[in-house]
C-alpha cells in the first residue's frame, strides 16, 4: 500500500513540512529506473529522495545522505535546479502529488505501480519525463488529477452501498479488509458505519511493514504476524520497506524462484531417466537382431513367399520364436534386414548407455539445490542466477496472450481484439469460467479464472465487470451495463464474425467502467 491514495497523502503532509522553501540542487540518475534528488533546506540541511521506478517494484526512499558516482550519471529536469519549492500538493483521490518550484515549474510524482513516473511541467504545460516509455505521460494535465468525489451518506445511499464509486481509491488490501470484516453480509446501515470507521483509521494511520511469502509490503492496517516495522514517520516507514524488500523480500523471491526450479529440474531429468532405463529393459528382454537373422537364415525352407509372420524353431533357446516379416521381401532379405538392425543397434546401444550416464550427471547437479537451500543472503546465490535468467526466458515463450489482471486474489484475462477474442472464449475459457462482455456495443471479452469451481464473490465479479465496461465502447459513460455468463452457456456459430457468440444464459449489472490509473 506504499503507493496508495491514503499513504501519499500523509508522505505529502509530511513532505509540506520538510520541503517548504528548499532548493532543489542537485537531479541526476546514475541506476536506470532510479532518479535522485538532493535538496538543501532553509536550515543548511540535505535532504534526499532516491526514486525508484521500475517496472517490478516501485518506492520512494529518504537516505541521510547520498553520495554521487563519479562517472555513468546524468543531470535530469536541469531547469529546475536552484528553484526554490513553493508548494508540496496531494491531488485529491488520485495516486499522484507535485512540488511546485518558483518560476511556475511542477515536479508530478505519478506513483502509479509498476507504471511510475516523474514529470515536468512549466506553466501547466508538459515539459518533459523521466520515464520515457510511458510516453502517454506526456498527455497528463495537471488541472485534471483532482477528482472530487460525493463520498457522503445519501451518495452511499444511491449506490445502494456499492463503496467502489465512492472509494475507487481503496485497493485490493482495502477491500480484502472490508470483506474480512463481513461488509458483504452488513446491512446498509452497517456498511456505512464498517466503512467510517475504516476510513477514520486509514486517514490517521499507523505504518506496518510485513513480510510474506510473496514479498515485503507495507500496510496502513495490522495485520496477523509480526511486523518488520511499525511507526508513523512516512519517510521512515518507506525506507525500511525500501531496506527489508532487498534484504528480505528479493533474497527469498529468488531463493524460491531457484528451489523450485532445481526441483523440477530434478524431477523432469528423473522421469527421463526412467523412460531410458525402461527402454534398456525392453532391449534386455527381447531376442538380438543377429540372432532373429541366423535363425531366419538356418530355415529358409520352411518360410513360405508372402507371409508377414511365421513361428520358427529357436535353436538358441531350445523353443519356437515368432518372427515377423516383410511380406514383400524374399526370407534371405529379411534376414539381411535384420543382419542390419543389429549393426545400427549397437550404435543405439552406445547412444542410449551416453544419455543415461548424462542424466545421472544431471542429477547430481540439480541436487546442489542444497546448497540454494542453506543461502542465507543474495550474494550466496550469485553463482545460481544465471538458470533463472534462462528459465524465465523458456517461460516468456509460454505467456498468456491476454491481458491479464489479478482482481482479489483471481486471474482476469481481457481480449486484445477481435480474434484475440475468439481465442480467449473458445479456446482458452473453461467450462465454470465467468464470462463478461459490455452489453449492445463491440469490446473485450473478460474471463474470471475459476479452475476449482469456486463461487466467485461479488465484488471480484463487479471490478471484473468494471474491467469489460473499460475496454468497451462504453468506456467513457459513468454506468454501464455488463452481461455476465458462465462459459457453459457460450457458444459461436460459423456464420458469425470474428469476436461474435451467442450467449444463451445470461444476468446484467451496471457498473462504473473501471479507472486504469
Amino acid at each position: 500500500m506504499h503507493n496508495n491514495y491514503y499513504f501519499l497523502r500523509v508522505l505529502a503532509s509530511t513532505l509540506r513540512q520538510k520541503l517548504m522553501y528548499a532548493r532543489l540542487k542537485q537531479c541526476f540518475s546514475q541506476e536506470k529506473d532510479e532518479l535522485v534528488l538532493g535538496f538543501e533546506r532553509q536550515n543548511g540541511d540535505e535532504f534526499w529522495m532516491k526514486c525508484c521506478l521500475g517496472p517490478q517494484f516501485s518506492c520512494l526512499q529518504f537516505p541521510d545522505n547520498f553520495h554521487r558516482a563519479g562517472r555513468n550519471s546524468v543531470d535530469l529536469f536541469s531547469d529546475v535546479l536552484l528553484a526554490e519549492v513553493q508548494e508540496v500538493e496531494m491531488y485529491e483521490n488520485e495516486r499522484a502529488f507535485s512540488l511546485h518550484f518558483l518560476g511556475d515549474f511542477v515536479l508530478l510524482f505519478k506513483m502509479y505501480g509498476n507504471r511510475a513516473n516523474i514529470i515536468l511541467f512549466r506553466d501547466g504545460e508538459f515539459q518533459s519525463l523521466f520515464q520515457s516509455r510511458l510516453k502517454k505521460d506526456a498527455e497528463i494535465s495537471l488541472s485534471q488529477l483532482h477528482r472530487s468525489l460525493d463520498q457522503s451518506w445519501e451518495a452511499f445511499q444511491a449506490n445502494d452501498g456499492n463503496y467502489s464509486a465512492l472509494f475507487p481509491t481503496f485497493g485490493k488490501e482495502i477491500k480484502a479488509h472490508l470483506f474480512n470484516l463481513g461488509y458483504e453480509n452488513a446491512h446498509l446501515k452497517g456498511r456505512w458505519e464498517i466503512l467510517q470507521a475504516l476510513k477514520k483509521e486509514i486517514e490517521n494511520p499507523t505504518f506496518y511493514v510485513y513480510h510474506r511469502e510473496d514479498g515485503v509490503y507495507l500496510s496502513l492496517l495490522k495485520s496477523e504476524g509480526e511486523a518488520l516495522y511499525v511507526g508513523h514517520d512516512p519517510l521512515e516507514a518507506l525506507n525500511a520497506l525500501y531496506k527489508y524488500h532487498y534484504s528480505i523480500g528479493e533474497f527469498l523471491k529468488e531463493k524460491n524462484q531457484l528451489l523450485n526450479f532445481f526441483q523440477r529440474a530434478q524431477d523432469k531429468t528423473r522421469l527421463y531417466l526412467q523412460d531410458l532405463l525402461n527402454q534398456g529393459n525392453k532391449r534386455g528382454a527381447s531376442v538380438p537382431y543377429e540372432e532373429i537373422a541366423n535363425i531366419i537364415m538356418a530355415h529358409l525352407h520352411l518360410i513360405p513367399a508372402n507371409v508377414t509372420s511365421i513361428e520358427l524353431p529357436d535353436f538358441y533357446r531350445d523353443s519356437t520364436i515368432k518372427v515377423k516379416l516383410n511380406a514383400s521381401l524374399s526370407a534371405t532379405q529379411n534376414a539381411e534386414n535384420f543382419y542390419r538392425k543389429s549393426k545400427n543397434y549397437a550404435k543405439e546401444l552406445a547412444h542410449w548407455q551416453e544419455q543415461v550416464d548424462r542424466k545421472k550427471e544431471e542429477i547430481k547437479v540439480w541436487e546442489r539445490w542444497e546448497q540454494v537451500n542453506q543461502a542465507t543472503n543474495r550474494k550466496q546465490l550469485k553463482a545460481f542466477i544465471p538458470l533463472l535468467t534462462k528459465d524465465t526466458s523458456q517461460k516468456a515463450v509460454e505467456e498468456i496472450p491476454f491481458k491479464v489482471f489479478d482482481v482479489q486474489g483471481w486471474t482476469v484475462w481481457v481480449g486484445r481484439n477481435a480474434k484475440n477474442n475468439d481465442l480467449l472464449t473458445m479456446k482458452y475459457t473453461k467450462r465454470h469460467d465467468v464470462w463478461l462482455h459490455a452489453r449492445d456495443v463491440a469490446g473485450s471479452h473478460v474471463v474470471i479464472r475459476n479452475p476449482q469451481q469456486k463461487v466467485v464473490p461479488k465484488q471480484v465479479i463487479e471490478e471484473a465487470a468494471g474491467l469489460a465496461a473499460h475496454f468497451s465502447k462504453r468506456q467513457h459513460e459513468s454506468l454501464c451495463p455488463v452481461i455476465i455468463s458462465s462459459k457453459k452457456y457460450i457458444r459461436k456459430t460459423k456464420d458469425l464474425l470474428a469476436g461474435q457468440v451467442i450467449v444463451d444464459r445470461e444476468e446484467v449489472i451496471l457498473v462504473p467502467p473501471a479507472r486504469m490509473d
